[in-house]
């Protein structure tokens, strides 16, 4: 009986040691940890002066290590109190993050970290691709005890194969355009984020791009075409060759391989840009072929025809991009910007000053997304120049010019373009080939 007795007790103890050593989590091989600080430690802190894409970050970490861990951190403003450990989103005034002030390449990350606390950054929008990579390289599960550099680490942002492809147009974007930061005042302008470059320089592969049509100096219809089809045609025809014969355009091959597709575009969808990805018509301006046109196209594939005036921070853009990365086969969308052309035909320095901000807006939340999700490829082009603006920001034209237009791209595979003139046909042909469709396009 005492025995017994005995026995049970011996059996009742080891449960409590272990239920004990379970709960402080000694019991485990694995405890979880960040530097050997249990993570329940930790307060995740941002410089509320920052702009918005670093509280998106702070949240998005705060939501992966709830889902990965269960355990809920909490997201504060760096200036709101003293905290033992932090997680620093971006700049804040801790000792870590303020000496983590590294020289950072383009889209690079750097991560830093000392006894109390973990800091990472990233230029502007690139503090997504921080708190991805903090999270998939940190917090891999529900039990870890990881380890962060007490010296200054710079990587790269995680890249995989790419299963979402995104087309972002500035229509009558020139080389001069893009570098309208350098004498305007962005701090003065309310749908800034303070950047003061145009976002596309922070890519790492950037080329130049030949935009002629067979008409000459093309038209947006022809560029339109061009890029959606790979085919060179004549000014004024929406998605038609040389010949006036329908082509097959990326959203309609997207569309034919289960992919979701969108067409996005700050004009109306009769416009020659999200025309040239939509519909088929011998003329730019018969609303009725390309309303046509389109309708079938969205009866065929569910492509999204989104066109308007976007404000970034409507939600607008990150809700078509939910919809559309429900899809398992991933997705095509095509962006455009439409007024920088519309005010620089007008020769409107102001105007096309707003749209570049608002183009370079939309470009930081589609980056956001690609950093957010690593299988996507973004590409930043032009279907034109407009006003022939020169390297002074002066106006020389009303039209139309042949000059070479660039091209920013970020993603697996787009050294293509780095460094190199190609053609406005190589990029949906490029787009074509990551599917596996060789023959697209004219050859």
């Amino acid at each position: 009986m005492k025995k017994s007795i005995f026995r049970a007790t011996t059996v009742l103890l080891a449960v409590v040691l272990l239920a004990s050593c379970v709960l402080c989590g000694c019991g485990s091989p694995k405890g979880t940890t960040l530097n050997g600080i249990d993570l329940k430690e930790f307060t995740i802190i941002y410089d509320e002066n920052q702009p918005d894409y670093v509280l998106r970050a702070a949240n998005y970490i705060q939501t992966q290590i709830s889902a990965r861990t269960g355990i809920e951190l909490t997201v504060a403003e760096a200036s709101s109190g003293t905290f033992e450990h932090v997680i620093a989103v971006g700049e804040c005034p801790q000792v870590t993050a303020q000496a983590l002030d590294a020289q950072l390449d383009g889209v690079q990350i750097a991560f830093l970290a000392d006894e109390n606390h973990i800091a990472m950054d990233g230029n502007y929008f690139a503090i997504a691709a921080a708190a991805y990579y903090f999270v998939e390289n940190y917090i891999p599960g529900k039990a870890f005890n990881s380890k962060i550099d007490k010296e200054l680490k710079i990587c790269d942002p995680i890249t995989e194969k790419p299963k979402n492809y995104i087309l972002l147009i500035g229509d009558g974007m020139g080389p001069n355009h893009t570098r309208i930061f350098e004498k305007m005042d962005v701090t003065e302008e309310d749908i800034s984020d303070g950047e003061d470059l145009f976002y596309g320089y922070l890519l790492p592969n950037q080329g130049l791009i030949s935009t002629y049509s067979y008409s000459g100096t093309t038209d947006s219809a022809a560029a339109a075409t061009a890029l959606a089809t790979g085919y060179k045609t004549y000014n004024g025809y929406v998605g038609l060759n040389a010949d006036g014969d329908p082509v097959q355009s990326l959203t309609e091959l997207a569309g034919s391989k289960s992919m979701a597709t969108a067409v996005m575009s700050t004009e109306s969808r009769k416009g020659a840009t999200p025309s040239g990805f939509s519909a088929h018509a011998k003329d730019r301006g018969d609303d009725e072929d390309i309303a046509k046109t389109q309708v079938e196209l969205v009866q065929a594939y569910g492509t999204l025809i989104e066109c308007g005036t976007y404000n970034v921070d409507d939600n607008a853009l990150d809700q078509t991009l939910a919809t559309l990365g429900q899809n398992k086969k991933g997705f095509f969308l095509m962006y455009e910007e439409a007024h920088i052309d519309k005010f620089s035909h007008s020769n409107d320095l102001d105007g096309m000053w707003q749209r570049v901000l608002n183009f370079n807006q939309a470009i930081g939340r589609f980056m956001e997304y690609a950093f957010y999700n690593p299988d996507t490829m973004v590409l930043i082009t032009a279907d034109h120049e407009t006003g022939g603006l020169s390297s002074d920001f002066v106006y020389h034209s009303d039209g139309h010019t042949p000059v070479d237009v660039q091209i920013f791209a970020y993603g697996q595979g787009t050294e293509y373009f780095n460094e190199v003139t190609r053609d406005n046909i190589d990029i949906p042909k490029f787009i074509a080939s990551c599917w596996g469709v060789k023959e697209f396009g004219q050859q």
